[in-house]
């Protein structure tokens, strides 16, 4: 059953084919856990960042709509993006680097909806939402290098891929997956770590698509 997200025109000229990797956001189901655990990074972040960081990202948090004190709605973050001829939709964790690209060929940011539990605070092997929001979309606020974006995916998109490409992304997403879970085995992990390992160390040729990932 096709599920129901919020569209515009720019969501609604994708492809099929990347359509079926969007997801709804379900705002309602962040729980007060989640929301703190934004507000303290976010706090972190922009104390932090505001010394070191390009003032185009403190910029470009306002000019998209992301506040330190809640998570970002997609659908407000939508209303702001369309002003610059971008849209942002929400995924489920990794997607592959073909259709990652893809999406950015057509000006649309791809989002992890999910948000690190409590106890990954500092840090989530997993994407998420503060990664993805927070990190991402306000440095699209720059019209120089959201073309730069655009035009990259747009290359990425038709790059040639390989068996060992598709293996990579497997392994990493399901490595970030069991990571995040709550009570995975210790011994899975070591394991799932280790085939990554071995696949990232493979000396084999890189395909079109290693390269411009890589890049």
């Amino acid at each position: 059953m096709e599920q129901e997200f919020e569209s515009n025109e720019i969501i609604d000229r994708l492809p099929a084919h990347l359509k079926q990797f969007i997801k709804p956001q379900n705002y309602e189901h962040y729980t007060p856990i989640n929301q703190a655990v934004w507000r303290y990074v976010m706090r972190k972040n922009v104390d932090y960042l505001s010394k070191v960081a390009h003032s185009s990202y403190l910029d470009g948090l306002k000019q998209t709509g992301i506040s330190i004190d809640h998570i970002p709605n997609m659908y407000g973050m939508n209303r702001i993006l369309k002003e610059i001829g971008w849209a942002a939709v929400a995924v489920d964790g990794f997607i592959p680097p073909a259709a990652f690209m893809e999406f950015q060929a057509f000006n649309v940011l791809v989002i992890a909806s999910d948000i690190r539990q409590l106890e990954h605070i500092e840090y989530t092997p997993a994407p998420d939402i503060i990664h993805e929001g927070a990190g991402h979309a306000p440095i699209i606020a720059n019209p120089e290098y959201a073309e730069y974006l655009r035009r990259f995916g747009e290359i990425g998109c038709k790059a040639i891929s390989s068996a060992k490409d598709y293996e990579i992304y497997e392994a990493i997403r399901h490595l970030s997956i069991i990571k995040e879970a709550e009570d995975t085995p210790q011994e899975e992990i070591e394991a799932a770590e280790k085939r990554v390992d071995e696949l990232q160390n493979d000396q084999r040729e890189q395909s079109e698509m290693a390269q411009i990932r890589n890049l």
